[in-house]
């Protein structure tokens, strides 16, 4: 009697090829799913941690330890930190500016970009602890560094700093001159009106405006006729290399200056300026000044 044919073979065939189509879907579809939920797991975390916001403790360290690149950047982006600050950034530089101005003393004469990132930091912060420190850089070899330190002195209103800025005045560099002239006007000490008197004819235009500007913050009028001239477009004409937004910028914190002094004149300009300048900003800088 012959035996039947036995079926395991086919069934052994059949379960054989299962297992081949689970291999090849686990392979070709299961696998990239996983890489792929991988690099996306990877993609979030890092870019969390990218996206996270640095602490002022975190930059000082940066710029510390980092290399130079780093620090430098570091330095800038505290500064621009306390720009116009969201958080409790300023509370933060504030507890930690024993330590901003450690960094601030160890830099000098050896890294000037970093420097005068920390002069716009402290000057953003106002905080008159960092007066001595800024009026010492007053005197860096690096002309940068010293422009900065006079901006910061300015921005903190110390009056501490006006002998400084009165030397700062008579420097060489214009640059210089100009920032003395500029913070001489914002820190409100009126012994500083007859240096000032003494640059409306500066041999450099522009320390001449800001002295016309800082002698009408100080509420004197010695400066009214440079301060017609700079709210006179046929004036401006005459500086062909200055671009249009500096001459709307000059006009402007002119007209600021001269509302100031509340001068018939000067009154009279701005209300022309009112209604017939070209620029929209200007005009509705001139109203509001007239207000």
């Amino acid at each position: 009697m012959t035996e039947e044919p036995s079926s395991a073979p086919v069934e052994n065939e059949i379960e054989a090829q299962k297992e081949k189509k689970i291999l090849i879907i686990f392979r070709f579809v299961f696998v990239p799913l996983l890489v792929v939920g991988i690099v996306i797991f990877i993609i979030v975390l890092f870019g969390n941690l990218a996206l996270k916001e640095k602490s002022v403790k975190d930059y000082l360290y940066d710029i510390r330890s980092g290399s130079k690149s780093e620090r430098w950047q570091a330095a800038y982006h505290l500064s621009n930190l306390l720009a116009n600050p969201k958080k409790d950034y300023e509370e933060q530089a504030r507890k930690n500016l024993p330590e901003i101005l450690l960094i601030y003393d160890q830099v000098k004469g050896t890294d000037p970009e970093i420097r005068r990132y920390l002069a716009l930091t402290l000057g953003r912060l106002r905080d008159p602890r960092a007066v001595p420190a800024l009026i010492d850089s007053a005197n860096d070899n690096d002309s940068q560094t010293v422009i900065w330190s006079l901006w910061a002195l300015g921005s903190i209103g110390d009056r501490e700093a006006t002998p400084v800025l009165l030397e700062k005045l008579e420097n060489t560099d214009p640059g210089i001159r100009i920032m003395s002239a500029y913070a001489l006007g914002v820190l409100n000490d009126t012994k500083a009106v007859p240096a000032l008197q003494g640059h409306l004819d500066d041999s450099s235009a522009e320390v001449s405006w800001n002295a016309a500007i800082a002698l009408a913050r100080l509420g004197d009028p010695s400066g009214a006729s440079l301060l017609s001239k700079m709210m006179d477009r046929a004036y401006l004409a005459s500086f062909p290399k200055m671009s249009e937004p500096s001459k709307k910028e000059l006009m402007t914190n002119a007209i600021k200056a001269a509302a100031k002094l509340h001068h018939p004149q000067l009154t009279e300009q701005i209300k022309a300026i009112s209604t017939t300048d070209p620029d929209p900003g200007v005009r509705n800088e001139a109203i509001q000044a007239l207000r």
